[in-house]
């Protein structure tokens, strides 16, 4: 078996020492980068904790009476509360504007408790968690005469929780959170593994047959060491990816965790759903992978291969194109013939785990459905391989692979 090994030695280190594969296990990161980046910049533009003016010329906060520590009590419900600072006078309040002491005045006029109208005054408008803290502010004190826990109580709203149909899956009013989409990222970065290693395991074969070493290798090694060698070598260069995009991946929460990105508050998985994408992932690489073998094995020219390839892409995305009806529907019967079928399950099932917890009898299925083809993908290309491997600027006919016969080149 040492021939096995130093070929996929070989393919390992002539794929991951290429620009190209520099630039591929770069771009991943750049993009998680630009992502938390974005959505630092976005949370910092929403939330500013400068102080806060009021002029309140009907007496509503000033007139209340609130019990000694109140406030304080009321304040610690927020992470970076807001200070508010009453001024006698909207003047005051102006300038105090302009000369950055707050970021914004708030002015209740003599007629609100007939109008209900508050105005707000600034120059740069302000962060979002001062005018929602303004108002529970407001509330607050607009319950003074009740209790101080129901003045509280009153001021800190209502929390509002969003139930998929069969009420199985939570989603935080605010979206879906990291953890929810944890499932569909670990179905992409399988996608994007099958795009990559699918690709290498193309040109594998046709590169040896293009530049006619095929022979050259043969009187050395047997068709299967030679295959199985880089089989192992493309798999190692597909894990080396996704092993160094998780250890990206895991950097990348943690800062953005620390640098108070809400999105990551909530880092709790659901390992059930993240198995579930697992089950279905590994036997759709290895269907996918052994495909592009055959392919590659049949084909004349690598070039020749690109539109098929293209194919099986169109394929494992087709359920973004009706991702509608996940939404709407997650147990709908296309949602599950497409989490059933070997290319569309992958994608399928980690689109449904966002809004619903897929049966484990539909995984279990599709992980066997795709199993089964797996197999039997691996039982072609190698009977493809065989046949194919010393025709040189040919086709191989499907029907005489799947018979067995060495002739028949088209």
């Amino acid at each position: 078996m040492k021939p096995l090994w130093k070929v996929a030695a070989f393919e390992y280190r002539r794929n991951v020492f290429k620009k190209s594969f520099l630039f591929v296990i770069l771009s991943v990161p750049c993009f998680i980068a630009f992502s938390i980046g974005m959505g630092f910049f976005i949370e910092k533009n929403r939330t500013d904790v400068r102080p806060v003016g009021i002029v309140d010329d009907c007496g509503v906060i000033r007139d209340a009476k609130l019990p000694p520590g109140m406030i304080a009590d009321w304040a610690a419900g927020y992470a970076k509360p807001v200070e508010f600072i009453l001024y006698a006078t909207e003047q005051d309040a102006r300038l105090a504007v302009e000369s950055n002491r707050i970021q914004a005045y708030y002015l209740l006029p003599a007629d609100y408790y007939t109008t209900r109208q508050v105005e707000q005054r600034y120059i740069q408008s302000p962060g979002e968690n001062a005018e929602m803290q303004f108002f529970d502010f407001l509330q607050l004190h607009l319950a003074a005469p009740h209790s101080p826990q129901t003045a509280i109580r009153a001021a800190a709203g209502n929390s509002t929780i969003v139930r998929s149909l069969d009420g199985q899956r939570l989603i935080p009013a605010g979206g879906p959170t990291f953890s929810l989409l944890m499932p569909f990222f670990i179905v992409i970065a399988f996608f994007a593994m099958i795009m990559m290693g699918s690709g290498y395991m193309q040109s594998a074969v046709t590169d040896e047959k293009e530049n006619r070493t095929m022979e050259i290798l043969l009187t050395s090694i047997s068709p299967f060491q030679l295959i199985g060698g880089k089989i192992l070598g493309i798999v190692a260069i597909s894990f080396t990816l996704l092993l160094t995009w998780t250890v990206i991946v895991l950097i990348s929460i943690f800062i953005a965790a620390q640098v108070g990105v809400a999105w990551f508050n909530d880092l709790s998985m659901d390992w059930r759903t993240i198995l579930a994408s697992l089950v279905i992932a590994i036997p759709a690489y290895v269907l996918a992978t052994a495909l592009m073998i055959a392919i590659g094995s049949m084909i004349a020219a690598e070039r020749e291969s690109q539109p098929v390839g293209m194919v099986f892409v169109f394929l494992h995305l087709a359920p973004i194109f009706i991702s509608w009806s996940f939404i709407n529907h997650p147990h709908s019967t296309l949602a599950v013939i497409l989490s059933l079928l070997p290319f569309t399950s992958m994608l399928a099932v980690g689109m449904r785990n966002i809004f619903t917890i897929v049966p484990a009898w539909q995984v279990l299925t599709s992980s066997f459905l795709q199993s089964i083809c797996a197999l039997a993908a691996i039982w072609l290309a190698s009977r493809a391989f065989h046949h194919g491997m010393l025709r040189y600027g040919q086709r191989l006919n499907w029907r005489r692979v799947l018979a067995g016969k060495s002739g028949g080149l088209t």
